[in-house]
């Protein structure tokens, strides 16, 4: 070969670049040795056939040192054959280049001759083009949610994630959401990179409701903190805080209660957001409500979650605001005081609504409506009615002694007599479900009972009176078990019927059955709202009707007429559910266990209970319909930026850019994608990675290998994965096919062109440097791409001047076919990539120009309506002010510090 080999020299492989540069080591008059670093080898080739090529650099290129140091040359000096390079006092002989300087840069390896096949260059643009377009969509953080597009959740999950300091009491009724509202929340937050580390605090019986609902909804897996993981954690590595070794976890709170240990090491893990469900509860307790109040000090982000936030009296519902804004809400008294005036701005509001009026400014002087968001069944629409059937059965004396026992109210331990759970094979109820199972063919009915004991044994009972095909869901399936179950259940051909035990009320929707079933009652009207719940939510489509068998009698009639008329919670949602229950629990309890000792019921007292329980029940009502109700609705849900924002999602999820995209990436690493599903309107497809060699290739999640580009398949199968732009899978992949800088330089030809030619394509990116922690960054600082191609003259060429099927008729060309042409080689690439980038410098001007104005008009606009805000309201608080002043000023320093970066570069032969 020509080239003066020389020890120290660097040099790359025309056929393994992705081993980077190289070492001379040795050579011969037959051979020559290069080691390379980065790739951990060394290479030994014939000098009569070396794929190798020298890398030297000149005056304007980027290296990187050794030791990780980033310099443009200024000056290079030779001797001897080695290459030394200068930037102001630093001299860098090449010997102490970093192995991959260069050769990941798409300018010197096109100039090296180092190109790859045209078709990634295209991938890579699509996935930058297709990221920045979702970013800048707003829609990013609200697209992989398995859930409807509900206008009233999305408002609130897009007001609280905009906020620096999100602290605030989601409080919508039974069925709207509020779950739904703080994944939503959580997801963006997440996605966006706002927080991080998150603690969900619930009570016992919702651990796994949660677990199941935020990862089955938002593929966001939870660890769940508790005794057995806390003592693994502390006996592998002793000393360890096992709240700080994951990023986001769920606990029980009686586990809180009884670990005073644990208490401590959660203060100390430090978190950025804190979710407390059920924070009606919070006083219950005063050890839990002092641990809360330390903990949200510790806090930035803190969300409340309950139906009903005054059922337990004012001073709790005061506690809540307190542990959201202590500065804010310090004093019960001025509390007080400061409440009577909202039933005359409520007054106000709704005189001047009436006369078609705005009401902005007289619902932002409203204090709490920054802290509560809380919307009605009665305001929003969407709701189905909802029927009570209760039906009456005879039975023997040992049948109401059996049905007695069977539920647990009558001891007084409250323990179940499990021997006779097992057999239900005479049970009246049994007979009724089968009877209405027939009658209501070919419709579906929803069974929850009470234990997965009584479950199974209702299932065995069941096909003796019937031949039905019946799914079950309980306590002794595996997740996937339970998944396959519910997706039976969920098939137009499925099973008719689905058995639950108690853990059929969490985590799962049934908006397709209008049938709910209820083998027994529970004493908790909560749970019974739960249980309702699965079948009685927004986007139900049919009115309902709940079906409760019970035995004349037992305490099954008593806990039946106290639910169809006492707390009428069988037909309607009731506000204020654990206050009521609360003042007459004694007395429902006392009535039960006196009527499974004389086997029969004091009609008299259920009468008084019934007709007592039902007049309080409407004064709650009255009162909690009363004061800021309505001031805090109408802060809760605007129609009109919630349907622009809904808009935003839908076109996303309709775009179909998404799914060609994965189609092609995934077929680029061997991953198929088959469509197995032939029904009209349902897109579901198998992933299949047989074919694929690359090892390093990201996986697919546990049992996603069935998925669905479509939300509402993805809502109706529990068991298909979503894939959006959101996805982690998706994520994964990009970040997979982007960090290998597959596609940075490609060589093309285009044959039979109208003449002969050249075409240089660049894709530049606009980068913002650290904006991740900055609040509000997002909008402004996502990676923006920009596009660049000319022709050999370095005009521009549009597409309406190149064929509509350009990119599908590029060929693969040699890499290194102008390499021996000199012209080509050091004048023509040269000037024509310095033209592309000076075309980038000026679009980016522009970008960085309209970036900065919008962060000006919309952050100055915000700041001045806090700071005019907080005139009137002293729920803003001179530290949001602050907080979004810095944020302001940091963010138009990263706009102004955005930089553009070539990302790819393909150079095409136009052959005539």
């Amino acid at each position: 070969m020509e080239h003066l080999f020389t020890p120290g020299q660097r040099w790359v492989s025309e056929t393994e670049p992705e081993l980077g540069m190289g070492i001379l080591v040795f050579h011969d008059k037959r051979t020559v040795k290069i080691d390379f670093p980065g790739g951990g080898c060394t290479r030994q080739y014939s000098l009569s056939a070396a794929p190798i090529r020298r890398m030297t650099f000149v005056p304007g290129d980027r290296i990187s040192t050794a030791d990780g140091r980033d310099i443009v040359v200024e000056r290079v000096e030779e001797a001897r054959g080695l290459m030394t390079y200068g930037a102001d006092d630093l001299k860098v002989p090449e010997q102490d280049l970093s192995p991959f300087t260069s050769v990941s840069l798409p300018r010197d390896r096109l100039l090296a001759g180092l190109s790859g096949p045209p078709k990634p260059f295209g991938l890579r643009r699509d996935v930058r083009f297709g990221r920045a377009a979702c970013d800048a969509s707003g829609a990013r953080g609200f697209l992989g949610g398995k859930v409807d597009l509900i206008p009233h959740q999305f408002y609130i999950a897009d007001q609280v994630s905009r906020r620096y300091f999100p602290r605030v009491l989601l409080s919508d009724e039974t069925g709207l959401g509020k779950t739904i509202e703080a994944g939503l929340v959580l997801h963006k937050m997440l996605v966006l990179g706002q927080i991080s580390r998150v603690l969900i605090i619930v009570p016992d019986a919702l651990v796994h409701q949660w677990f199941i609902e935020f990862y089955r909804k938002f593929n966001l897996k939870f660890r769940l903190f508790d005794k057995a993981f806390c003592r693994a954690v502390e006996t592998e590595t002793p000393g360890m805080n096992p709240f700080s070794s994951d990023q986001q976890g769920i606990c029980s709170q009686a586990f809180i209660r009884n670990h005073p240990l644990h208490r401590e090491q959660i203060l100390d893990a430090g978190w950025d957001m804190v979710v407390m469900d059920e924070a009606h509860h919070l006083t219950d307790d005063p050890g839990f409500h002092g641990f809360m109040q330390e903990l949200g000090g510790r806090t930035r982000g803190l969300m409340l979650l309950t139906a009903t936030p005054e059922q337990m009296g004012a001073d709790t519902h005061f506690a809540q605001l307190r542990l959201l804004d202590p500065d804010r809400y310090f004093d019960r008294d001025a509390y007080a005081e400061e409440a009577k005036t909202y039933e005359t701005t409520a007054k106000t509001v709704t005189q001047r609504l009436a006369r078609g009026k705005p009401v902005d400014e007289l619902l932002d002087t409203f204090g709490p409506g920054r802290v509560i968001f809380r919307n009605r069944r009665v305001s929003i629409k969407g709701f189905p009615g909802r029927n009570a059937s209760l039906i009456p059965l005879d039975s023997t004396p040992e049948q109401i002694h059996r049905a007695n026992q069977e539920s647990g109210l009558a001891t007084e331990n409250g323990n179940r007599d499990k021997e006779t759970v097992p057999d239900l094979r005479h049970d009246p109820r049994v007979a009724c479900l089968a009877g209405l199972a027939k009658n209501l063919r070919p419709e579906k009915l929803l069974v929850i009972c009470s234990t997965r004991e009584k479950a199974e044994a209702l299932d065995k009972a069941l096909q003796a009176h019937i031949s039905v095909d019946t799914a079950r869901f309980d306590e002794s399936m595996t997740l996937l078990q339970r998944d396959r179950h519910a997706a039976w259940f969920a098939r137009e051909d499925g099973a008719r019927l689905l058995i639950c035990s108690e853990i059929g009320s969490e985590g799962r929707n049934f908006q397709f059955v209008h049938h709910l079933f209820l083998f027994d009652l529970p004493l908790n009207p909560e749970l019974l709202e739960q249980r309702i719940g699965r079948v009685d939510r927004i986007g139900q489509k049919n009115e309902i009707t709940v079906h409760v068998p019970y035995i004349r009698g037992s305490v099954q009639e008593i806990l039946a007429r106290w639910y169809g008329r006492g707390l009428p919670l069988l037909e309607k949602n009731i506000n204020g559910l654990h206050a009521i229950f609360t003042r007459f629990e004694s007395r429902l309890s006392g009535l039960i266990k006196e009527a499974a000792r004389n086997q029969t019921i004091d009609e008299t007292a259920l009468t008084d209970l019934l007709d007592q329980a039902a007049a309080y029940t409407q004064a709650t009502q009255d009162k909690l319909d009363r004061g800021k109700h309505i001031l805090v609705e109408l802060n809760s849900f605007k129609p009109g930026p919630a349907k622009k924002l809904i808009q935003t999602i839908a076109s996303t999820d309709s775009d179909p850019g998404l799914e060609h995209l994965m189609e092609t990436l995934l077929d680029h690493y061997g991953v198929d994608m088959d469509r197995i599903s032939e029904k009209p309107g349902e897109k579901i497809i198998s992933l299949s990675m047989d074919r694929i060699a690359d090892e390093q290739f990201p996986a697919l999640p546990p049992g996603g290998d069935i998925v669905t580009f479509e939300r509402a398949t993805a809502i109706a199968r529990d068991d298909v994965g979503f894939l959006t732009w959101d996805h982690p899978f998706v994520n994964r992949v990009t970040d997979f096919f982007l960090g290998r800088d597959e596609g940075i330089s490609t060589t093309a030809v285009f044959k039979q062109a109208p003449g002969p030619g050249l075409i240089l394509e660049t894709l530049f990116v606009l980068e913002a440097p650290d904006t991740e922690t900055i609040p509000g960054a997002h909008p402004f600082a996502n990676i923006r791409p920009l596009f660049i191609r000319v022709d050999h003259t370095g005009a521009p060429v549009p597409d309406s001047a190149l064929p509509a099927d350009f990119n599908h008729r590029l060929k693969p060309d040699h890499p290194a076919w102008f390499m021996d042409m000199e012209q080509v080689k050091s004048d023509l690439l040269p000037e024509l990539l310095d033209k592309s980038q000076a075309m980038a410098e000026t679009s980016a001007r522009q970008m960085r120009a309209d970036a900065a104005a919008e962060l000006s008009q919309t952050g100055d606009r915000e700041i001045r309506r806090l700071c005019d805000l907080q005139k009137v309201n002293p729920a803003i608080t001179e530290q949001e002010i602050q907080a979004a002043r810095t944020a302001h000023d940091m963010l138009a320093k990263k706009i102004a510090q955005a930089r553009i970066r070539m990302d790819a570069v393909r150079l095409i032969r136009m052959e005539g």
